[in-house]
């Protein structure tokens, strides 16, 4: 029987709060990776965090998605505080809450679409209620909601480059996310299935997903609602 996760006072409609978040990496000299984040994202925004390589991007990620831990400050993840969580707990917390989507597809080339997408329980416990049995219909659900439902049977090597990070988006959506954490999601894409994606991830947000995504790219950022900046761990004030 999995732990009971205690829930925080934080407002209801906040997915991510982080308070005073630093992390420190232990070296000669010590490397400060975050330094004092403050950060809210309410439920159903779409916010990019920019910054070039080297300014604390993949650590605020990594910890974010609850892959590591902050040396100090604080974290509420959909109302739950993360900083107390057994390790056990934090896997359940992120198989359950969180949806990835990175640059590099993570598709496996023998298998077709709707495997691919179904391959995403297998990592995490089913949920009570939910029947190992209808896998395929919520596989095929979710490829449905990103407008790929007529390439279920398809193999990747089949796909263009912005149908593959289609499926991977159907992937992270399997488990009914209160985010969706996206790392350079675009990165990989041509001008046009660039645009492909951005319009998938509007459309995501206007059904009420909360959506992250971490770039680089000035053109990618400014399709969010809001944007933030990060430089030298630290996130600066919002990006008109």
């Amino acid at each position: 029987m999995s732990e009971p996760l205690a829930h925080s006072d934080t407002p209801d409609d906040d997915v991510i709060r982080l308070t005073g978040v630093n992390r420190t990496f232990d070296s000669d000299p010590p490397v400060h990776a975050l330094r004092d984040v403050d950060l809210a994202v309410r439920r159903g925004e779409h916010l990019s965090i920019v910054g070039p390589s080297g300014s604390g991007k993949s650590t605020l990620l990594n910890t974010l998605g609850l892959l590591d831990r902050p040396s100090s400050g604080a974290y509420w993840l959909d109302g739950v505080e993360t900083a107390t969580l057994t390790d056990r707990q934090r896997t359940s917390l992120r198989g359950s809450r969180i949806g990835f989507v990175f640059q590099a597809f993570h598709l496996l080339p023998y298998r077709t679409v709707e495997e691919n997408v179904m391959l995403a329980e297998i990592y995490r416990k089913t949920r009570p209620g939910r029947d190992r049995r209808s896998r395929a219909k919520r596989a095929r659900a979710a490829l449905d909601r990103v407008g790929l439902s007529q390439r279920h049977g398809f193999r990747p090597d089949r796909l263009s480059g912005g149908e593959r990070q289609r499926v991977a988006i159907a992937r992270a959506l399997m488990s009914d996310p209160a985010l969706l954490l996206c790392d350079e999601p675009t990165g990989n894409l041509d001008s046009e299935n660039t645009f492909s994606v951005l319009e998938l991830f509007d459309e995501l947000c206007a059904q009420g997903m909360t959506l992250v995504v971490i770039t680089h790219d000035e053109a990618v950022s400014r399709r969010a609602n809001r944007r933030v900046r990060i430089s030298d761990g630290q996130l600066s004030q919002e990006i008109v």
